[in-house]
């Protein structure tokens, strides 16, 4: 049983949850919750984690998405963007490490395809069989991810770019969404006829049953970027899971690609030992879904403000499908969440549904380090201001004023489809990245009642770890859903 203890914000609270028996889950949540993670669920993190992002993580992984495309050859890894300056040393170099780079992508290429085969093909496979090749897969994805580090010498060759930068023109977001700056809902509007979806076989792990999801996105911009047609969702039930209970639909963060990690905090390991289902949602660009010479995440703001409304709006819709789905498989109630990035796509979820069919409307709404105002985040957030941004966007013939005429199919309007009481707001009092003062705004606006606002001494980057050091938003989360039942 899970108790909701009330506290104090911020203060660490603990909940008897079922023991787990050694799954990943729960090594996190104790790790979460050691001095090591009371370290780390502090505001200090933010900025460090800001500059080892620009200085390290962006670079890096610029170089790595230069040496995907490459497939081994020196003179293509050259000429992708952000490539370190050509010559004898660096060539040296280079050809070295683009070797041991190769054989781990196509390692993981590899592992990939053993595994969606066996988990989505005609023949049965044993669930302890399938698990182990999802494990096969998530380890050869993160020992790629990972030669990220082989290419460190190469950041001092030359000044490596953040990004592949290709914001678009204001005609081509014209082109693109001009009938949706007039009337916001019809972007939103929902198939008529939903896409079919696969479901794979079940597989185990310790104290939980998988299964993936995968149809192919109803957002023809995102059905047009490569490797972003097929939406994937993972369906995580803890063992003992009730017929009734509740199922959280739950996106990412920029940049987080939980699906292709061995051990991450991602939305099941956070939800399902309080007794929630949880289906994590791949976002577009990031993960199974990354574009061919990008990395997780990239496109979202190197090709902003069309990259940014292709995920917002693309996922968005993706989520109705698969509240379509949740009902038509499972009883209890189904909530929508999100957390940064994502937070965007629930909010729109949310502000949208009142034109979609009754079925569709989610039941609650979990909201995390989100904000109700794009143009802050873009002019005055800390991690688009290191990112450089607005200086592209700027070149690109990009003014303030022009954008704002795109913050209707981005921001949330309007009364929501789901009542006040079902929305749960959590946010770190010390958030730069998108700003807090915005994040309150939502709640104001929407009238949620105190006792589904939170907000915890931390900032932007720390909040995974915060929420399994304090159980009481999600704990509050179940709480609404048991009374939408």
């Amino acid at each position: 049983m899970v108790e909701w203890m009330p506290g104090k914000r911020g203060k660490v609270v603990s909940a008897a949850v079922p023991a787990r028996g050694g799954a990943p889950e729960a090594a996190l949540r104790r790790a979460a919750r050691s001095p090591l993670g009371a370290m780390v669920a502090r505001p200090w993190v933010d900025p460090v984690g800001l500059g080892a992002l620009r200085r390290w993580f962006f670079p890096l992984s610029r170089l790595w998405a230069a040496a995907n495309v490459a497939e081994g050859d020196i003179d293509r890894f050259f000429a992708e963007p952000g490539a370190p300056a050509d010559g004898p040393w660096s060539r040296r170099v280079v050809g070295a490490v683009l070797r041991r780079h190769e054989a781990a992508r196509r390692r993981a290429a590899n592992e990939r395809v053993h595994w969606e085969t066996a988990a989505f093909g005609p023949d049965p496979v044993p669930p302890e069989a399938l698990g182990r090749l999802d494990i096969a897969r998530r380890r050869a994805a993160s020992l790629h991810l990972a030669t990220r580090g082989l290419l460190y010498p190469l950041l001092y060759s030359r000044r490596i770019p953040l990004a592949a930068w290709s914001v678009p023109t204001p005609a081509t977001v014209e082109a693109a969404y001009g009938v949706g700056r007039d009337d916001p809902a019809a972007v939103y509007a929902v198939p008529t006829t939903m896409p079919a979806i696969d479901v794979s076989h079940p597989a185990v792990r310790p104290g939980a049953t998988e299964r993936w999801l995968r149809f192919t996105t109803p957002h023809a911009p995102l059905a047009a970027r490569s490797g972003c047609a097929t939406v994937y969702a993972r369906v995580v039930e803890p063992d003992g899971l009730p017929p009734h209970a509740p199922t959280v639909i739950a996106g990412n963060g920029l940049c987080v690609e939980s699906d292709i990690l061995v051990n991450s905090i991602d939305p099941g390991s956070v939800l399902t030992p309080l007794g929630f289902r949880v289906v994590e949602v791949v976002s577009p660009y990031h993960g199974m879904r990354t574009q061919v010479g990008t990395y997780g995440g990239e496109p979202f703001f190197a090709a902003a403000p069309l990259g940014t409304l292709d995920l917002i709006v693309g996922q968005t819709l993706e989520t109705a499908v698969l509240i379509d789905w949740c009902r038509r498989q499972f009883a209890g109630p189904v909530a929508v969440g999100g957390i940064s990035m994502s937070s965007f796509v629930a909010q729109q979820a949310a502000t949208y549904c009142r034109d979609w069919p009754q079925r569709l409307r989610p039941d609650g709404l979990l909201l995390v380090s989100h904000s109700g105002r794009i143009e802050e985040v873009t002019f005055s957030g800390s991690l688009i201001r290191a990112l450089g941004l607005t200086t592209w966007l700027q070149a690109a013939g990009w003014t303030r004023e022009m954008l704002m005429r795109w913050e209707g199919l981005l921001n949330p309007s309007g009364t929501p489809g789901v009542p006040p009481e079902r929305i749960v707001s959590v946010l770190g009092v010390a958030d730069r990245l998108l700003p807090f003062e915005t994040g309150q705004e939502v709640g104001r606006a929407w009238s949620l009642p105190a006792e589904n606002v939170f907000e915890l001494q931390v900032g932007h980057l720390a909040m995974p770890v915060a929420l399994m050091r304090d159980d009481r938003p999600l704990l509050r989360l179940k709480a609404v859903m048991e009374e939408a039942c």
